[in-house]
């Protein structure tokens, strides 16, 4: 089967540089590519965002950045394929992958089109939630969860008008109606992404990117899955709240393969809680210092603080670790029980206090705005997070809580969103008391900056990083996002204004 695996544009919300506009990678679709590719199928990639990032279009209360599909340098791609897979890299995409399958569907009517859920990321959906809104906009199949396990069943539905919705597990048509059962299978190994279909050089120009910011990275999963139910987050509906740990051997044999194919010595881990199975990633760590890898790791989508053991921080430091995020949430227990999530705090500041020993950067992630904070929350999170600042934490992110279709939360439909075409993002600004929230949060903000002042000359140090291109934190990369975006944006209006002017 010929394939054309194809990967939206990437979205930013206007005035918002905190909670949208990370280039993330297509991951999961790389891996499909990759996989499918070794049971026999011809692929090719259209990466929209990363085929020129420096594209900005205008789409009301957000930027597209990348290539419209129905660009010219795209067809010959497009007209190759038997079947195209749509890949939902990410809810605020959501709107431009409608889009997509409009232009596919009417300039190419006979050929199917399929949309891959992205299973492994907290800034994905659920495909089951949205699918009215797939198969109005011409898609005919959305593929839930991973297609691995039954990967040649699923391309059966793709070119057979005979087949029996109901035996196809994960698999949403218009026949199925949304009757399906994802399937979330461990293989024995997943295949390193295909990453030679996709221009990695325009990842590396960017100033910025997911995680602190080098010349060369490569983004890896070494495990799938979260086993949590946090009542925000998709992910127990899209993994069934399961967890799915690759081998240690696998994991660095992919490394080093990559190092010594692309040049690579830095690898930012996307896995959603990769260090449920403490003693995998301690394994990891041994045999990177065993085979002597010369690389450095970057946790940067978070993980379960309370499974990294604080005696092993100084191993992680050995083998490479240079980056922890983990997510308090909440300094309040109260709200942490109701959001369904335990979090040991004085672990957590033990945790940064000894990641700061070793070198090893950290950032806490917290939310404002759920449906149930109360003032005395806030409080508890304001005061939390002191205490995480002054054991030495590096970088704070605050979000406002939103309702991602998948989530428990989008579910009980609590929290009220004024416009339907606000972008569906981390913060969104169409929460009808979003000025409340986001006051919160510029507060949470200040109150970090304010601690870490007194600290002395560490926040100095970090913003002398920034400026000369050398982030060891998110928070370093964000002055360089800004400028280069503001770039983009006066570039673009200057051009505007010749073509009227020689209109």
């Amino acid at each position: 089967m010929k394939l054309t695996l194809i990967s939206p544009r990437l979205a930013l919300q206007k005035g918002d540089f905190l909670g949208s506009g990370v280039p993330y990678w297509p991951l999961e679709l790389a891996t499909l590519a990759a996989y499918a590719r070794q049971v026999g199928d011809v692929v090719k990639m259209v990466d929209q965002f990363g085929e020129n990032p420096s594209l900005l279009s205008d789409a009301g209360d957000h930027y597209l950045q990348g290539v419209s599909i129905d660009a010219p340098n795209w067809f010959m791609d497009l007209k190759f394929a038997d079947v195209f897979v749509l890949y939902a890299i990410s809810y605020m995409s959501h709107a431009e992958l409608l889009t997509t399958a409009k232009w596919l569907k009417s300039t190419f009517p006979s050929k199917p089109i399929a949309v891959l859920e992205n299973s492994q990321a907290v800034t994905a959906y659920s495909l089951s939630r949205m699918a009215m809104s797939f198969l109005k906009a011409g898609a005919d199949f959305l593929i839930c969860g991973e297609p691995y396990s039954n990967w040649h069943s699923i391309k059966i539905c793709f070119y057979s008008d005979k087949y029996d919705p109901s035996s196809t597990p994960n698999i949403i048509s218009r026949q199925s109606g949304n009757r399906q059962v994802k399937r979330a299978d461990k293989l024995d190994r997943y295949p390193t992404p295909a990453w030679d279909l996709i221009k990695l050089d325009a990842y590396w120009r960017l100033p910025y990117s997911h995680g602190p910011k080098t010349a060369k990275f490569l983004p890896i999963l070494t495990s799938r899955g979260c086993p949590y139910p946090c009542d925000f987050c998709v992910v127990p509906e899209t993994n069934n709240r399961r967890w799915r740990g690759i081998d240690p051997e696998h994991v660095v044999q992919e490394i080093i393969e990559l190092r010594d194919k692309y040049g690579v010595h830095d690898f930012q881990v996307e896995d959603l809680n990769p260090t449920v199975q403490h003693l995998r990633w301690e394994r990891i760590c041994e045999l990177l210092i065993e085979r002597e890898a010369n690389i450095r790791f970057y946790f940067v989508s978070g993980t379960k603080a309370e499974t990294l053991h604080i005696d092993k921080i100084a191993l992680f430091a050995k083998a490479g670790c240079r980056y922890v995020s983990i997510s308090p949430e909440s300094g309040s227990p109260v709200l942490m029980k109701v959001i369904g999530k335990k979090f040991n705090q004085k672990h957590g500041v033990d945790l940064v206090r000894e990641c700061r020993k070793y070198g090893i950067r950290t950032q806490a992630c917290f939310l404002v705005g759920h449906p149930h904070e109360t003032a005395q929350d806030y409080l508890s999170s304001k005061g939390y997070l002191i205490k995480l600042v002054q054991a030495g934490l590096d970088e704070v992110a605050i979000f406002v809580v939103a309702p991602f279709a998948g989530s428990s939360l989008f579910a009980q439909n609590t929290i009220s969103v004024e416009s339907t075409s606000a972008l569906p993002s981390f913060s969104p600004k169409g929460r009808s008391n979003y000025e409340t929230l986001e006051a919160r949060r510029k507060a949470l903000i200040r109150c970090f900056f304010a601690v870490k002042l007194r600290k002395g000359s560490d926040l100095w140090m970090q913003g002398l990083r920034s400026i000369f291109g050398t982030p060891e934190t998110k928070m370093e990369n964000l002055p360089r996002r800004v400028t280069y975006i503001t770039w983009l944006l006066f570039r673009k209006r200057c051009f505007s204004l010749l073509r009227d002017r020689n209109a």
